[in-house]
C-alpha cells in the first residue's frame, strides 16, 4: 500500500524546522514520560501513570517548574538535566519559526503581496496626481470605510510614506496590475463596497489608461456585481464603452473646462465659487443627509422650513434620490415560462428592465410642491466643522 498519496504536503513536515521541532517534542514527551514513569513509579508517589510522566516532561521542558512532580532517583535527575537542555534548544527553534512567519507576513504586506482579509472596504485602483487629494478628502471622513486598499505599482518607499501619512484610513496595499483578476482577488474585491479607478501612471504602459479602466471595471463587476465603481477616463469617446462595462459613475477629464473658461469671462464669480467650494482649504462643503422620518411624504417647501429652523447657516441646494432601478425579472412567474423568456429577451434587446445597479438622480432647486420620498437625501452647502 502506497501511503505517499495520502501525504500530498509531506514536504512541510520535512523542510519546516518548527514543525520538525514540534514533532520531536511530541514523540519525546511520550518516550521520556514513559521512561521516567517506569524509573520513578517504584519509589516516587508523584508518578502514578504515564500521564504524570508526560506532564512532568512538558513542565520541565518549558522551564515552568511547578515542583508538583520531582524525580527522586539519580537516573531520574540525570534525565531531568538532559530534558532541560534539550527543551531549551527545541523551544528556541519553535519560537524562531513562529517569529519568522510573522516577520515574513509583515514583509509580504509591505511589498503588497499579502492577500487582504477585508470587507466593505474601498479600492483605489491606479495612481496619479489626483490620488493624494482623494485620500485627503477620504481621511476627513475616515469612518465611511473600514479600510482603503491601494492597488498600484508605486515604489516601496512611496507606499511606506503613504501608509504612514494616512494611518487614519487604515490603508492597505496590493502590488500589481489592477486589470488582472488575481490581483483584485488579493485585494478582496469580492467583499469590497466601492472602487475608484483612475488613469494609472504607476504602470509601465500607463499611456493606455482608458482601456485599462474599462477592462478593470468589467473584471470588478464580474467578481462582485454589487460593487460600486467610480471610473475616471480621459477620452470622452470611451464613455459608451465604460457605460457598457456597467460603471456606476463616470468622470471625464476636462468635461467642464469649456464652461469654466467661458464663465471666467461672462460670470467670473461662478467659477470662483466652485473653485472655493471644492478647494481643500475651503471653509464650506457640499454634503448630503437622509431626510428626517417626519418629512417623508411632505413637500420640499416643508424641508426648506425645517432646514431654516434647524440650521439657518446651511443653504439647501436640492435633492438626491438613490433607488434600485426597475428589474423585470421580479415580475415574471416563478416557473419562468416560454412567454416570460420571450418578454425578457425583448426587454433586453430594448435595454429596459434588466439593470440592477443603484441609480443616483439629483434635483437642484426642485419645485416647492415636490413630494419627498424615503429614498431621497437633501443637499446642503454648510460650514466645515473646525
Amino acid at each position: 500500500m502506497n501511503i505517499r498519496r495520502y501525504l500530498p504536503n509531506r514536504r512541510i513536515f520535512t523542510e519546516n524546522a518548527g514543525i520538525k521541532a514540534a514533532i520531536i517534542i511530541a514523540l519525546s514527551a511520550f518516550v521520556v514520560g514513559d521512561v521516567i514513569y517506569l524509573i520513578e513509579s517504584r519509589i516516587n508517589t508523584g508518578f502514578k501513570s504515564i500521564g504524570d510522566g508526560i506532564w512532568w516532561f512538558f513542565v520541565t521542558i518549558s522551564t515552568v517548574g511547578y515542583g508538583d512532580k520531582v524525580p527522586s532517583t539519580i537516573t531520574g535527575k540525570v534525565i531531568s538535566i538532559l530534558v532541560m537542555f534539550f527543551g531549551v534548544a527545541l523551544l528556541s527553534v519553535i519560537t524562531a519559526t513562529i517569529s519568522s512567519i510573522f516577520v515574513a507576513k509583515k514583509l509580504r504586506e509591505g511589498k503588497g503581496l499579502q492577500e487582504l482579509k477585508l470587507k466593505d472596504h474601498l479600492l483605489l485602483c491606479g495612481w496619479n496626481n489626483n490620488c493624494e487629494q482623494i485620500l485627503n478628502l477620504l481621511e476627513k471622513r475616515a469612518n465611511e470605510f473600514p479600510a482603503v486598499a491601494l492597488i498600484n505599482q508605486l515604489p516601496e518607499e512611496n507606499i511606506e510614506e503613504l501608509l504612514t501619512r494616512y494611518d487614519r484610513l487604515h490603508l492597505r496595499f496590493v502590488r500589481g496590475d489592477y486589470t488582472k483578476e488575481s490581483v483584485l482577488l488579493r485585494a478582496a474585491a469580492k467583499n469590497a463596497a466601492a472602487a475608484i479607478i483612475v488613469p494609472d501612471i504607476s504602470h509601465p504602459i500607463h499611456g493606455k489608461g482608458d482601456e485599462r479602466t474599462i477592462l478593470s471595471t468589467l473584471t470588478l463587476k464580474t467578481l462582485n456585481p454589487k460593487i460600486r465603481v467610480i471610473a475616471h477616463i480621459q477620452d470622452a469617446e470611451n464613455y459608451a464603452h465604460l457605460n457598457k462595462a456597467r460603471a456606476d459613475e463616470i468622470v471625464i477629464s476636462d468635461a467642464y473646462t469649456g464652461q469654466i473658461l467661458a464663465n471666467h469671462v461672462l460670470a467670473p464669480g461662478v467659477p470662483r465659487f466652485w473653485e472655493q467650494v471644492f478647494s481643500e482649504d475651503s471653509p464650506v462643503q457640499l454634503n448630503q443627509y437622509p431626510l428626517p422620518g417626519h418629512l417623508i411624504g411632505k413637500t420640499y417647501q416643508e424641508l426648506k422650513e425645517y432646514c431654516q429652523q434647524s440650521c439657518p447657516a446651511n443653504i439647501l441646494i436640492g435633492l438626491v434620490e438613490i433607488s434600485e432601478p426597475f428589474d423585470l425579472s421580479n415580475l415574471l412567474s416563478a416557473d419562468y415560462s416560454y412567454l416570460d423568456e420571450f418578454i425578457m429577451r425583448k426587454f433586453k434587446e430594448a435595454g429596459l428592465g434588466t439593470e440592477k445597479e443603484k441609480q443616483v438622480k439629483t434635483q437642484l432647486a426642485p419645485d416647492a410642491s415636490t413630494v419627498l420620498t424615503k429614498s431621497q437625501f437633501y443637499l446642503v452647502l454648510e460650514r466645515k466643522e473646525s
